[in-house]
């Protein structure tokens, strides 16, 4: 909520003694000389004074609140100018009132040309007051403009940072450092060919990160790649079968896709000698790349690979009418990824 100063308790108690002091001053000053001041200095006017310029502001300010509430439309011409008229026309109106029953009732004359002197500098006064709440008002909205690019500019390196950590996978990385370890200590040759497995993964990810798109041919041998570092931990009791055409290879997915579904198929799942995974991957209709397995789950979900596949699915309705689909039936879990066609391909296939 914006908080405006003519609204805080310190200003609408301290504006007015001061501006009505300064008020009755002027007043002096124009109808008298300076060294008349000590002279005519009357304690009761200057609480009349005081009194008005309270009258003033708080009247002004209640047109304000009320134009802000009826006129709930954005900082327009049309609301700044009744809100000028208004603010100006009723503050001046009561203060010209006000002072004509005081010359009326207690001094005991008409005001005549003080009427229109009084008129004048509180007209001037209610406009100074408007423009300070425009003023105070322009600069909440640019301030909120800032803010909110700020927080968005935020947001977004957020969501970059997220997606980098999400691309490193520190759960594969930790787990891979490990099974090198193993392996050094049982078979240095193997443990080299691990290590490659292992780069090409990572090389895969950070390569591919500023593309939008990229081949099924590529994402296959990504996928493989995955299931090579997966089968170190469960003994090469996942595979990976894949049935497609040489034509299907050109289809496009979201860089990342195959290997981010094909970890959190294994992460998900109960792997052992009796209970080996196989995961099945074809092209349904021509319109999604399909994943089937066994359905295995695990008592406990992983986090981390829900939370991809989670990115994953919003990552998708950016590209694609069609969603990600993950269904479990009859014994078997399926995730169902949207391939992408390029425009000419498109039109070719149609």
């Amino acid at each position: 909520m914006k908080k405006y100063f003519i609204h805080n308790a310190f200003f609408r108690l301290l504006a007015p003694p001061v501006y009505g002091v300064l008020t009755y001053l002027l007043i002096l000053l124009i109808n008298n000389s300076l060294l008349q001041v000590n002279e005519i200095f009357s304690g009761q006017e200057v609480y009349m004074c005081i009194g008005l310029t309270f009258t003033c502001f708080e009247s002004a300010r209640l047109v304000i609140i009320l134009i802000n509430r009826f006129l709930k439309n954005s900082f327009s011409r049309a609301k700044l100018l009744i809100q000028f008229l208004a603010g100006i026309a009723i503050p001046t109106l009561l203060v010209t009132g006000a002072i004509s029953l005081y010359f009326t009732y207690v001094v005991g004359f008409s005001a005549g040309s003080q009427l229109v002197l009084f008129a004048i500098i509180f007209s001037f006064s209610a406009v100074l007051y408007n423009l300070l709440y425009v003023s105070n008002d322009y600069q909440l909205r640019e301030n909120t403009l800032k803010l909110t690019a700020e927080r968005q500019q935020r947001e977004v390196l957020e969501l970059e940072m997220d997606e980098f950590r999400n691309d490193i996978n520190p759960d594969l990385l930790y787990e891979s450092l490990e099974n090198v370890i193993s392996l050094i200590n049982r078979r240095n040759s193997d443990a080299e060919e691990y290590i490659d497995y292992l780069a090409s993964a990572y090389r895969y990810v950070l390569t591919n990160r500023q593309q939008e798109l990229i081949s099924l041919r590529s994402e296959i041998d990504a996928g493989k790649n995955i299931v090579r570092l997966l089968n170190e931990k469960y003994f090469g009791q996942i595979r990976l079968e894949v049935t497609l055409e040489g034509v299907d290879m050109d289809l496009q997915l979201i860089p990342g896709s195959l290997p981010v579904a094909v970890e959190a198929i294994v992460r998900n799942t109960i792997i052992s000698a009796n209970d080996p995974l196989i995961i099945r991957c074809y092209l349904e209709d021509g319109e999604y790349l399909v994943l089937q397995s066994r359905l295995n789950d695990r008592l406990v979900r992983h986090t981390g690979s829900t939370l991809a596949l989670a990115r994953l699915q919003k990552s998708y309705t950016l590209y694609s009418e069609k969603p990600l689909i993950q269904v479990k039936a009859y014994e078997e879990n399926y995730i169902k990824l949207p391939v992408l066609r390029l425009a000419e391909e498109a039109l070719t296939h149609a």
